[in-house]
């Protein structure tokens, strides 16, 4: 058997948490949300049971290839965000407490507010208006 370098390790790894960085939205779900004409997503909010309480928070999908998710952050207030953290770029993974960047340790609230680096600042917000219970992001 041959060494695996450093290098194609590493390559791998980041390859593997690529593939898996973003968890789909529960079958649940998976009606409550529709990809728009202009490459926007429109997101039946009440129709996800995660947003059904504040501080509860989704991935939702893709946005130009990047994933994005959403967060309750009032009775009628949500926000939109990007999942790409902001130290490199890396998918972050959904925790109990929030989301994860794997690749270097950075954590983040539910709402994508920064808990911890190498990260400098949250992941970044992403336009988004509601209009009687739905979300239309992007």
């Amino acid at each position: 058997m041959n060494p695996i370098s450093r290098r194609s390790f590493l390559a791998g790894t980041c390859g593997l948490l690529m593939l898996n960085g973003v968890q789909a939205l529960p079958a649940s779900a998976n009606s409550a949300v529709k990809k728009l004409s202009n490459g926007r997503l429109s997101v039946q909010l009440a129709r996800i049971p995660a947003l059904a309480t504040i501080g509860g928070s989704v991935a939702i999908g893709n946005i130009k290839g990047k994933p994005v998710a959403i967060s309750r952050t009032g009775d009628k207030t949500y926000i939109a965000f990007s999942l790409s953290c902001p130290h490199q770029g890396v998918p972050v993974e959904k925790t109990e407490s929030g989301w994860i960047c794997e690749a270097h340790g950075s954590e983040f609230e539910p709402d994508g507010d920064l808990v911890l680096g190498p990260a400098t600042t949250r992941l970044k917000r992403i336009p988004m208006k509601v209009t009687r219970n739905t979300a239309v992001v992007g």
